[in-house]
């Protein structure tokens, strides 16, 4: 795909005001190419693949570098994705890994709360520690997973703003690296972390701050796998960068209530026309793919006390729009789940509330728009 072939030699010029710009240097402190940052410049080959990026693991747990991964402090050797930098860095801190994961994790939670990039910048300045600058990336990411989206936008946005003076194209490539590593647990916890993940990948490439050979890297798409895909197909769309840059929207700059009775009125009026383009057309113009559960949420409420062929009408809208890659899986179980967490008021309304989402939530899971194993106990 053309989207993705750059030239890796220089950042391109910051563009400003230009519609659908899809460029957030303004945020940034400093200039430079894109391997800026803590001394550590990122190396691009001939053929346009990353390499020599990343620290190598230290195999001493008394040396700086040595990286537990996780607070428990179990060694975890080093593996293939990590690569030596370039160049020898001077001055490393002597703080260790975990030692910077308790500094760093109260910024990122005040952040998520206040806003302030400059603060939160000063703050990670303050640490003194830039060769773990990555875990700063990978918590704060991590963090707004079950935050809301202006956490999530905050988060692209102190990425963007950190680069490359903080956040290296290093730092953020191995940040995301371990996210990769770690998202089955995630999961878990967040069953639509793996695509708010895409998304937030795709959105550092769209931001400039990742380079798009990044997404074509042989390690890298190994490790991340369906995450990397998803970011490739977003960044292909029409209009993708002018999308991601406002995917945490609502992405059209409307109030969430807005959107919401935009949204019930296209879906009355597909119903009443069956005009399944038509429908898909409007659901793009909200421009909010993060929004997509409540388009599930209120097609079912708004046929519950309908008959079978309304309902059947929606569940084929929502088939359509899987096809179409626009609804994701994730987005769909979030719908799903919201409902049956509203079933009791639901019944309030219309009596038959339960049996009309336990028919539909059925036609989903054959259509594929949700797994098979989907339950209200296992979302």
């Amino acid at each position: 795909m053309s989207e993705f072939r750059k030239k890796p030699s220089n950042l391109p010029e910051t563009k400003v005001g230009e519609e659908g710009s899809a460029k957030r240097n303004i945020l940034r402190r400093g200039g430079g190419g894109g391997g800026g940052g803590s001394g550590a410049a990122t190396r691009l080959q001939d053929d346009g693949s990353l390499a020599a990026e990343y620290d190598s693991a230290a195999l001493d747990e008394r040396d700086p570098n040595y990286d537990s991964e996780e607070d428990g402090g179990v060694f975890t050797p080093p593996t293939a994705h990590i690569r030596p930098y370039a160049e020898r860095r001077v001055g490393l801190s002597k703080m260790t890994l975990t030692a910077y994961k308790t500094k760093v994790t109260p910024i990122i939670k005040e952040y998520l709360s206040s806003g302030d990039i400059d603060d939160t910048i000063a703050n990670l300045v303050g640490i003194d520690a830039p060769e773990y600058n990555y875990e700063a990336v990978k918590r704060a990411v991590n963090m707004s997973f079950d935050a809301s989206d202006r956490e999530r936008e905050r988060v692209s946005r102190l990425l963007s703003a950190g680069y490359p003076e903080i956040f290296s194209s290093n730092m953020i490539g191995k940040g995301f690296e371990r996210l990769f590593e770690l998202i089955d647990e995630i999961e878990k916890d967040v069953p639509s972390a793996r695509e708010m993940l895409s998304i937030f990948l795709a959105r550092a490439v769209v931001d400039e701050i990742l380079p798009p050979s990044f997404l074509k890297d042989a390690v890298v798409c190994n490790l991340g796998g369906e995450i990397i895909e998803h970011a490739k197909r977003m960044l292909s769309r029409d209009h993708g960068g002018a999308r991601l840059e406002r995917v945490w929207g609502p992405g059209d700059g409307r109030p969430v209530e807005d959107m919401k009775v935009a949204t019930d009125h296209l879906l009355a009026e597909y119903l009443v026309s069956g005009d399944m383009d038509e429908a898909v057309r409007c659901i793009k113009e909200l421009n909010a793919p993060l929004f997509y559960h409540e388009v599930v949420k209120r097609g079912v409420v708004l046929v519950v006390d309908k008959n079978k062929e309304a309902q059947d009408k929606i569940s084929a809208l929502y088939a359509y729009l899987v096809e179409r890659d626009l609804l994701t899986v994730g987005q769909a179980v979030k719908g799903f789940t919201r409902l049956h967490d509203l079933l009791s008021d639901l019944i309030l309304d219309a009596p038959a509330s339960g049996a009309v989402l336990a028919y539909m939530t059925n036609e989903s899971i054959v259509a594929g728009v949700l797994p098979g194993d989907f339950s209200v106990n296992n979302p």
